[in-house]
């Protein structure tokens, strides 16, 4: 059953490794890198211990608490699963959560493009983030200073496109496929 794991099939003799209830894979270091905003990273793992030395398989980012900070999720081999909460951040932010009339539903495929003075973000809604993972439908935007979003663009994957102007920060802005306006905005939700 194990044939193979630990010596080569070719060879007579050899040892057969025992790696009990460990993986062939895992026990590496994690890592977090920070955008700098200039198409560089800074990694920033040792900050706040995020940095941990596991056997990871699984990871989502959301915002638990929805203090408009977001949070991340792991789940390791053989472990509990985990949360990394975000105590800190200063900043304001926006979060949308889409829904398709036309597109799907959950508007996956959809890109979501923001402005802030001269600054762009886009983010685009996926429907799974890796292997064993899934993030949040919500598109979350950290935008600093800015207490409102100039501009919103979303084109919709039927092709659709919506415009809206001048959306107030820290708050989740529910918008329906084909509406100029959000359905809801609030603070927070629970």
């Amino acid at each position: 059953m194990m044939e193979g794991v630990g010596r080569r099939l070719n060879t007579p003799s050899g040892f057969l490794l025992n790696i009990g209830n460990h993986s062939l894979n895992g026990r590496e270091q994690n890592v977090l890198f920070r955008n700098n905003g200039d198409e560089t990273f800074t990694e920033v793992g040792w900050v706040n211990a995020a940095d941990r030395i596991e056997d990871g398989r699984g990871m989502a980012v959301l915002d638990t608490n929805r203090d408009g900070r977001l949070d991340i999720a792991l789940r390791n081999f053989y472990q509990p699963a985990g949360l990394l909460q975000n105590r800190r951040g200063s900043g304001h932010w926006i979060v949308f959560e889409l829904e398709g009339t036309r597109s799907n539903r959950d508007a996956i495929g959809a890109r979501v493009r923001i402005r802030t003075g001269a600054q762009w973000q886009t983010r685009v809604v996926t429907g799974g983030s890796g292997y064993l993972s899934g993030s949040s439908l919500r598109q979350h935007f950290g935008i600093g200073s800015a207490t409102r979003v100039d501009e919103v663009a979303i084109d919709w994957p039927s092709g659709e496109r919506s415009e809206l102007r001048d959306l107030e920060a820290n708050r989740l802005h529910r918008i329906s496929e084909g509406s100029t306006a959000p359905l809801t905005a609030k603070r927070s939700e629970n």
